[in-house]
C-alpha cells in the first residue's frame, strides 16, 4: 500500500514538478562541480592535486613492497607476493638488469632513459610520451635493488589507428583529451606541475579549456533527463487537469506546446554544449545525409523522447481533444478521405522511421570499436534505446491514428480506406521506389487485422484482448526490427567488401611507382654508398632499417619486408642466406635483371616485388660496390593468422574476414580461393557480364552476395558473403520480441496495478492466467539461463582447450630436436628466428619463445615488440604460473590498446634434466571473437525458442485459463439467482474434478437451503398460532369461569326440580364446557411454553409412572415392555412426562371400533441416545394429513385441540431431541421419540 500510496503521489502535478525541480538542482550542482576547473586559472590546480594522490600512491606501493623484499629469506624476489602488492605498474631492477616486473607493458628503458640516474620523483619523456616515475633503493642481502613505479601519463603514437590510440591519464587530467605537456622549452601558456617537494615535473598547457569529470558527467545527463520528463509530465498532468475542469483547450493547448518546445531547447543546448561534447561520442557531430538535421545522437534520442510524451498526452486526452461527435457527424466520403490520408501517412512514417534507424545503428558503429560480438559498446547501446523508442513512439502513433479511424467508419468503409491507401502507397513505390515490398505488405496485413478487427479499443478493456492487441504492436515492431538488422548487414557487408577489395586489388600502378622511387632513392642514399664502400656493416643496418619504415609507413604491414646488402668482397649483412640465393629463391625459373621486379602467387593471387639495386661509387660511376635487396612478399589473408597485422590500420578488415569468403580470377580463370563458397572457373560466366567487365558490380547467386573488383592485370576479386536468411530474420525477430516482451509488459502490468490494485487482488482469472505464466514461462526462463552458462562455458573449455593443444604442437615441434634441447640446455646461443617463423607460416600462428628469465628470444611478430606495444618481458601472470607454480601451460586473457584476446604460454622443459628451458606463447586475436560467435549462437537459439514457445503458450495459457474458469462462470449466475422464494433448481455438471466436488456441495446446499425453508415455514406459522393461542385463550377463557359456575348452579336446581331433561342439558353443557377450558388450556401452554430445562432424569421411570397412570383403565391394554434398568437422559422431566403421556393417550383415543385398544411402549439405547418407542393398533394416519401432523392446530379427532404434538416435537427438539412417526392405514401408528443419555450423578 505504501508503494501505491507514494506512486498516486507522485501522479499529482505539483509532485512532479517538485522532484522534476530536484533533478535540476541536480544537475546544476553537477555542472558546476565538474565546471570548476573549466579554465586556466583553476585547471593546473586540479593536475597539481591529481600528481600528490599519484605520489602518495606510489609511496605506498613502495613501502609494500619494501616490507615484501626484506621479508624473503632467499636472495631471491617472490614474484606472486610482489605481483598482489602492484597496484600500479612496478619494476625492479638489480644491478641494472631486470628482476620483476608486474606488466608487460614496460615503455622505458633503463640504460637509454637513465633510470639509473639519481632522482627519487620525476616525469620522463620519451619522444611524445611522458610517464610519472617514483624511484626507491633497497638493499637486502648484499643486493643494492632499485625499485620503480612507472605510470604513464600520456602515451601519444606515430601512427595511431582505431585498435592501438593515444592514451590519456584519465584521472590524472580528469578529461579523455589529449593535453600538451612540455619537460623543456616551456612558453607562457604552460604551467608547471611540481613534487611535494617542489621539484618540478612537467609543465601542462592550460590555455584551451577542458571539461574535468569529478563526477561523471553520464550523471549529469541523465539526471537532466530525468528531471526534464517530470517536468514535462507536471507539466501535461497540469494542462490536463484544466481542461477537465473545463478551461478553454486553446489557451491550454499553447501553454503546453510553449512548455514543451521550452524544455526541449533547454536540454538540447546543454547537450550539444562543448564542456561535455567532447567526453562522448554519442554528442559528436553526425556526418550523415539522413541524419544531417539532427546535432548527434543524443539529440535524436532527446527529440524522439520528447514525441513520445506527446502522444501519450494526446492519446490520453484524445476525447477531450477531438470532437467525437463532429467526427461522426462528417460525411463519409470526408471520413475516408481522413482514414486514407491517416493510414498513408503511417506507412511513411514507418518508412522513415526505418530509415533513421537503419542511418543511426551505422552511425553508432562507425563510432564503436568492436572485435567481438558480444562486444557491446556505449553507442551501440544507445542506437538500440533509439529504435526501441522509436518503436513506442509508432506504436502510440499508430493507436492515435487507429483510434481516429475506428471511431469514424464501419467495416465496409475501413475497408475500403484501406484498400485505397494500399493503391497510393504502390504507386508510389513503383514511381519512387519508396518502400521495401516484403515491409508494405506487413504494414498492409497489421494496418487491416488492427482496423478491421478494432483492436484499439481492447486496450482499454484490459486483461486478454489488451493483451493480444500489445502482442500484435510487438510482432509487428520485432519484423521491422528484423528489417532493420537486414539492411544494416547489407550496408555494412558493402563497406567491409570495398575496404576488404581494395586490400585485395592492390594498386599495382602506385605501389610500383612509389617502388620505383625507392629504388632512386637508395641509389643516391649516402649512408648506404658510404657504408658499402667501407663495408661498414653497422652503418649499412641503420640505413636498411631507415628504408624498412619508409616502407612500412607507407603499405602498412600488409607486406613482410625483408632487405639484404651485398659486399662487393661476397659478403652480405644479413648472414641467413647470400645474395645470390636471395635471387634464385624470387626469381625460380626466371632470368634475374636489376631495377624492379614482381611475380605472381597463382595459389593466392597476390604479387610479390623484388628490388635488386646496384650501388655504384659517388665517384667512380663504373664501379659497383654491391648490391641491395628489397624484398616484399604479402603478408597471409587466409584468416588464420594475422602475422602482425594488427599494427595495420585495416586491421577491422582482417578481424573480420573470416566471416567472408573470396577469391581472385586471372584472365577468367580461378586461381585462388578462400571461405566457404565453393568458387568454380564457371563463375564469372554465370554472374560477370563482358559489358561491365571494368566497373563494380554486385550480383545474388546461389544464396550468396558477391562483389566483383576488376583490377590491374587482367585480375578479378569477388568477395561473397550469405545473404540474410530465413533464420537471420528470426534471430533479429527474437532478439526485438524478447525485449519488447519484457519492457512493454512490464510497463502494461506497473500501470495497470498502480491505476488500479484491487483488480489484482480480486480478480481470480487475472490470477489464474499470471499463475499459469509464471509455472510455464519462469521454468522456462530458468532453464534458458542454465542452459545457456553450461553451454557458453562448455565453449569457453573448448575455445581454451584448442589453444592450448595448438601451443602445445608449437613447442613440441620447436624443441623436438635432442640436439638444439643440448645447445640450448647449455645456454648455447642459438638463433631460433628463422625456426619460429618457419613454424609460425606451417601452423598459421604467431610465436613468441621467451627464456627460463621470462625475456623474449624471438618471435614471428617480432613488430609489435619493435613498436613497444608490449615490452620483451612475459606476462608476469604466466612467469608465476610455469616458473614458480609448476603449471606445464594456461591461457590468459590479455589486451594490446583496444583489442583484448587470449594468449596461450606452454612450458618447455629440458629432456635430460627435465628443468624449464623456457615457454612458448601463441596469442590468439580473434578468440574472443571466436568464443563470442558460439555465445551468441547460443543466446539467439534460446531467444528463437522463448519466441516460438511464448506466441504458442500466450493462448494456450489463455483459453486454459478460460477452461478453468468457465465452472466458476457457471456457479456465478446460479450464485446470483438464488431466492427464498421460489424453487432453486441444481446445477448440471458431469465432470467428476474438483469443480464437480464443489457443484455437489452446491447442489447439497441447495437441498439443505429448502429443508431450511421449510422449517423457517413452519417456525413462521408456528409463531403466528402461538400468537393466535395466546389471543384465542385469553378471550375464550375468562367468560368460560361464570359459564360453568351458572351451569353447575343450573344443574343443582333441576336435579331438586328432579327435571331429567334439564339435569340431561346441563351436564351436557358442563362437558362442553369442560372441553372448552381444556382446549383453552392447551392454547395458553402452547403459548406460553416456556424452554425446557436441561437436567438429568430416569426415563424408565417416567414411562413406568405413565403406564401405570393410563393402565388403570379397564378397555386399555399396555404390553409388557423391554423397559428393564434405568436409563439416564437429558432434558425436562415434567415436559416429557406430558409428552409421552399425550402421546399414549393419542394411541388410546386412536383405537377402533369395538376393538380394546393396546399400546406397546418400549425403550432401547442407539449409541449416545436412547429412543422411546409407542406403538398402537389404531386406524393409523391418513396419508394426505401425514405432513400436517405436527402443525399446530391440526388433528383428526374431533374434540382434539391440534396442539399437543406442535407442542411435543417443539419440547423433544428443544431439549436435544427429535420425533418421527411410521403409520399404516388400519393397521396402527409407531411414534419415536429420541433422547440425548447422559451419565448417572
Amino acid at each position: 500500500m505504501k508503494v501505491k500510496y507514494i506512486f498516486l503521489e507522485v501522479r499529482k502535478s505539483k509532485n512532479k514538478a517538485l522532484i522534476g525541480l530536484f533533478f535540476t538542482f541536480l544537475t546544476i550542482s553537477i555542472f558546476l562541480i565538474n565546471a570548476g576547473y573549466y579554465s586556466s586559472d583553476e585547471y593546473d590546480s586540479f593536475v597539481q592535486d591529481r600528481i600528490e594522490q599519484v605520489s602518495k600512491n606510489a609511496d605506498d606501493v613502495i613501502f609494500e613492497i619494501k616490507a615484501n623484499i626484506k621479508s624473503d629469506n632467499e636472495n631471491i624476489l617472490d614474484f606472486q607476493a610482489l605481483l598482489n602488492e602492484s597496484i600500479y605498474p612496478v619494476y625492479i631492477y638489480k644491478k641494472g638488469v631486470l628482476s620483476f616486473w608486474s606488466d608487460n607493458n614496460l615503455k622505458l628503458k633503463y640504460l637509454e632513459d637513465k633510470l639509473y640516474s639519481y632522482f627519487v620523483e620525476d616525469v620522463i619523456q620519451k619522444d611524445d610520451s611522458f610517464f610519472y616515475v617514483r624511484k626507491s633503493n633497497i638493499m637486502v642481502y648484499n643486493q643494492d635493488y632499485e625499485i620503480f613505479v612507472i605510470i604513464p601519463l600520456i602515451i601519444e603514437r606515430d601512427n595511431v589507428t582505431s585498435l592501438i590510440p593515444n592514451f590519456v591519464n584519465e584521472f590524472v587530467f580528469g578529461t579523455k583529451e589529449m593535453p600538451r605537456l612540455a619537460k623543456f622549452n616551456i612558453t607562457t601558456n604552460y604551467k608547471s606541475i611540481y613534487t611535494k617537494l617542489n621539484k618540478f615535473l612537467f609543465a601542462i598547457d592550460v590555455s584551451q579549456n577542458r571539461s574535468v569529470e569529478l563526477i561523471p558527467w553520464s550523471y549529469f545527463v541523465m539526471s537532466i533527463i530525468v528531471g526534464v520528463l517530470f517536468l514535462l509530465s507536471a507539466l501535461s498532468t497540469f494542462v490536463t487537469n484544466y481542461i477537465n475542469r473545463g478551461y478553454s483547450i486553446f489557451p491550454m493547448l499553447t501553454i503546453f506546446v510553449l512548455g514543451v518546445i521550452s524544455l526541449h531547447a533547454i536540454v538540447a543546448d546543454v547537450l550539444s554544449s562543448n564542456i561535455i561534447k567532447y567526453e562522448y561520442n554519442i554528442l559528436s557531430k553526425i556526418d550523415d545525409s539522413v541524419l544531417e538535421q539532427w546535432d548527434s545522437l543524443g539529440i535524436i534520442f532527446l527529440d524522439i523522447l520528447f514525441a513520445i510524451i506527446i502522444f501519450r498526452w494526446l492519446s490520453t486526452n484524445f476525447t477531450s481533444l477531438f470532437s467525437i461527435k463532429s467526427i461522426y457527424l462528417l460525411e463519409k466520403k470526408f471520413k475516408i478521405t481522413i482514414s486514407v490520408i491517416l493510414i498513408v501517412s503511417f506507412f511513411f512514417i514507418v518508412a522513415g522511421f526505418e530509415e533513421i534507424f537503419i542511418h543511426v545503428s551505422a552511425k553508432a558503429g562507425d563510432l564503436s570499436l568492436k572485435f567481438s560480438l558480444l562486444d557491446i559498446t556505449v553507442p551501440e547501446i544507445f542506437a538500440q534505446v533509439i529504435i526501441i523508442s522509436g518503436f513506442i513512439l509508432m506504436g502510440l502513433i499508430a493507436h492515435l491514428f487507429f483510434k481516429l479511424i475506428c471511431w469514424g467508419l464501419d467495416f465496409y468503409s475501413k475497408s475500403l480506406a484501406m484498400l485505397i491507401s494500399i493503391v497510393i502507397v504502390f504507386a508510389f513505390q513503383l514511381g519512387y521506389d519508396t518502400f521495401n515490398i516484403l515491409l508494405i505488405n506487413i504494414i498492409a496485413i497489421f494496418i487491416g487485422i488492427t482496423l478491421l478487427l478494432d483492436t484499439p479499443k481492447y486496450l482499454s478493456i484490459g486483461k486478454f484482448p489488451a493483451v493480444m492487441y500489445l502482442m500484435s504492436l510487438i510482432v509487428f515492431f520485432s519484423l521491422l526490427g528484423a528489417f532493420i538488422t537486414e539492411n544494416l548487414q547489407i550496408r555494412n557487408d558493402e563497406v567491409f567488401k570495398q575496404k576488404f577489395a581494395s586490400k585485395l586489388t592492390e594498386n599495382d600502378a602506385l605501389l610500383r611507382a612509389y617502388l620505383q622511387e625507392t629504388i632512386n632513392g637508395v641509389k643516391n642514399d649516402n649512408q648506404i654508398i658510404d657504408a658499402m664502400a667501407f663495408l661498414n656493416k653497422g652503418r649499412a643496418t641503420v640505413a636498411t632499417k631507415s628504408i624498412k619504415n619508409d616502407l612500412t609507413e607507407w603499405f602498412g604491414n600488409r607486406f613482410d619486408v625483408k632487405i639484404n646488402i651485398s659486399f662487393d668482397n661476397g659478403q652480405t649483412l644479413n648472414n641467413e642466406s647470400s645474395y645470390q640465393q636471395l635471387k634464385e629463391n624470387f626469381y625460380e625459373k626466371q632470368k634475374p635483371k636489376y631495377g624492379l621486379n614482381s611475380k605472381m602467387n597463382l595459389q593466392q593471387g597476390t604479387f610479390s616485388y623484388l628490388c635488386d639495386i646496384p650501388i655504384v661509387d659517388r665517384f667512380e660511376k663504373t664501379d659497383t660496390l654491391g648490391f641491395c635487396l628489397i624484398a616484399l612478399y604479402p603478408k597471409s589473408l587466409t584468416g588464420k593468422s594475422f602475422k602482425s597485422t594488427i599494427l595495420d590500420e585495416d586491421f577491422d578488415v582482417n578481424f573480420r574476414q573470416e566471416e567472408y569468403s573470396y577469391a581472385i580470377f586471372y584472365r577468367q580463370e580461378l586461381i585462388f580461393s578462400s571461405g566457404d563458397y565453393n568458387y568454380s572457373n564457371s563463375f564469372l560466366k554465370e554472374t560477370y557480364s563482358r559489358d561491365r567487365e571494368n566497373l563494380v558490380s554486385s550480383v545474388e547467386y546461389k544464396g550468396y552476395e558477391h562483389l566483383m573488383l576488376p583490377g590491374s592485370n587482367n585480375r578479378i576479386v569477388v568477395i561473397s558473403s550469405k545473404r540474410f536468411a530465413f533464420i537471420d530474420y528470426f534471430k533479429s525477430f527474437s532478439a526485438y520480441f524478447t525485449v519488447l516482451i519484457i519492457l512493454i509488459f512490464t510497463i502494461f502490468n506497473l500501470v495497470n496495478y498502480f491505476r488500479n490494485p484491487n483488480e489484482y487482488r480480486r480478480s481470480f482469472s487475472t490470477k489464474v492466467q499470471l499463475y499459469l505464466n509464471a509455472a510455464i514461462f519462469l521454468p522456462l526462463l530458468i532453464l534458458a539461463f542454465v542452459m545457456g552458462s553450461v553451454m557458453v562455458n562448455s565453449t569457453k573449455n573448448d575455445v581454451q582447450r584448442q589453444y592450448l593443444e595448438k601451443g602445445q604442437t608449437v613447442a613440441s615441434n620447436l624443441f623436438q630436436n635432442n640436439e638444439i634441447n643440448k645447445l640450448y640446455s647449455n645456454d648455447d646461443n642459438l638463433k631460433l628466428d628463422v625456426l619460429i617463423d618457419e613454424l609460425s607460416n606451417v601452423m598459421q600462428a604467431d610465436i613468441r619463445f621467451y627464456n627460463r628469465r621470462g625475456k623474449l628470444k624471438a618471435a614471428s611478430d617480432i613488430e609489435i615488440f619493435d613498436e613497444n606495444l608490449l615490452s620483451k618481458e612475459i606476462n608476469p601472470k604466466a612467469y608465476i604460473a610455469i616458473m614458480q607454480n609448476k603449471q606445464t601451460r594456461l591461457v590468459l586473457k590479455e589486451r594490446i590498446g583496444n583489442l583484448e584476446y587470449n594468449t596461450s604460454y606452454i612450458g618447455i622443459k629440458a629432456f635430460n634434466t627435465g628443468k624449464v628451458m623456457g615457454v612458448v606463447s601463441i596469442p590468439f586475436f580473434k578468440s574472443l571473437n571466436r568464443f563470442d560467435d558460439r555465445s551468441i549462437e547460443v543466446i539467439t537459439t534460446i531467444m528463437m525458442i522463448f519466441s516460438i514457445l511464448f506466441l504458442t503458450l500466450l493462448p494456450i495459457v489463455h483459453y486454459a485459463a478460460l477452461s478453468l474458469l468457465n465452472p466458476i462462470k457457471l456457479i456465478i449466475p446460479e450464485l446470483n439467482r438464488i431466492t427464498l422464494s421460489k424453487k432453486n433448481e441444481p446445477i448440471s455438471y458431469t465432470a467428476n474434478d474438483e469443480f464437480g466436488q464443489l457443484v455437489g456441495e452446491y447442489n447439497k446446499m441447495l437441498a439443505k437451503l429448502e429443508e431450511s425453508k421449510k422449517e423457517l415455514d413452519r417456525s413462521q406459522r408456528e409463531s403466528a398460532w402461538r400468537d393466535v393461542a395466546k389471543q384465542v385463550a385469553h378471550e375464550i377463557k375468562n367468560p368460560l369461569t361464570p359459564m360453568k359456575l351458572y351451569l353447575q348452579q343450573l344443574e343443582r336446581v333441576a336435579k331438586s326440580d328432579e327435571n331429567p331433561k334439564l339435569m340431561k342439558a346441563t351436564k351436557m353443557l358442563i362437558n362442553q364446557v369442560d372441553t372448552l377450558s381444556g382446549i383453552v388450556t392447551s392454547f395458553s401452554s402452547f403459548a406460553t411454553m416456556p424452554v425446557p430445562k436441561r437436567e438429568t432424569f430416569n426415563i424408565s421411570k417416567v414411562i413406568r409412572e405413565n403406564i401405570m397412570l393410563l393402565s388403570s383403565k379397564s378397555d386399555i391394554h399396555f404390553s409388557d415392555t423391554q423397559i428393564g434398568h434405568d436409563v439416564m437422559v437429558e432434558g425436562d422431566e415434567k415436559l416429557t412426562a406430558r409428552i409421552l403421556n399425550n402421546l399414549m393417550l393419542n394411541g388410546i383415543q386412536a383405537a377402533k371400533e369395538d376393538i380394546p385398544s393396546k399400546i406397546i411402549v418400549d425403550l432401547y439405547e442407539n449409541g449416545e441416545k436412547a429412543i422411546v418407542t409407542i406403538i398402537d393398533n389404531g386406524m393409523g394416519i391418513p396419508e394426505d394429513v401425514q405432513t400436517k401432523v405436527f402443525v399446530p392446530n391440526f388433528t383428526t379427532k374431533e374434540t382434539g385441540s391440534g396442539i399437543g404434538l406442535a407442542v411435543a416435537k417443539r419440547g423433544v427438539e428443544q431439549m436435544g431431541g427429535s420425533i418421527w412417526f411410521e403409520t399404516k392405514e388400519l393397521e396402527g401408528s409407531s411414534f419415536f421419540v429420541e433422547f440425548l443419555m447422559t451419565e448417572m450423578e
